[in-house]
């Protein structure tokens, strides 16, 4: 019984989607720890992991679709005169919305455990 709530798609599918998170504000992190450094271009997880992902969620094997690749995003118009295309503004939107949708799976996950934690204990709080 515990199993199925461990191995279920939604669940599988958070967790993935947190280390995504993790990983994203990683990479942030990075674009602004690089904003002044002549030549940097900033990095983004590949948009082809949404499109891999929802597939597999529909598959039921979220678990399957591995973690996103990591693109240098070439395609922006640098900022500077030396080639530096990272947008301060930008990245720290992109922070707070990815800050954002961290929070909501933890609330997911964490709720998850809340239900198991009152089916096990038969305590209602």
């Amino acid at each position: 019984m515990i199993e199925k709530i461990f191995s279920s798609p939604s669940y599988e599918g958070s967790k993935v989607l947190m280390d995504v998170a993790v990983m994203r504000q990683e990479i942030l992190s990075s674009n602004l720890g690089n904003i002044e450094t002549p030549g940097y271009k900033r990095m983004e997880i590949s948009k082809d992991f949404t499109k891999v992902f929802a597939k597999a969620m529909k598959a039921g094997k979220p678990a399957a679709t591995g973690m996103p690749g990591v693109n240098v995003d070439t395609m922006s118009p640098a900022q500077r005169k030396d080639g530096n295309n990272v947008v301060l503004q930008d990245e720290l939107l992109a922070m707070g919305k990815n800050g954002a949708e961290y929070e909501t799976l933890v609330d997911f996950v964490s709720g998850t455990m809340h239900t198991l934690k009152q089916a096990i204990t038969g305590h209602v709080q």
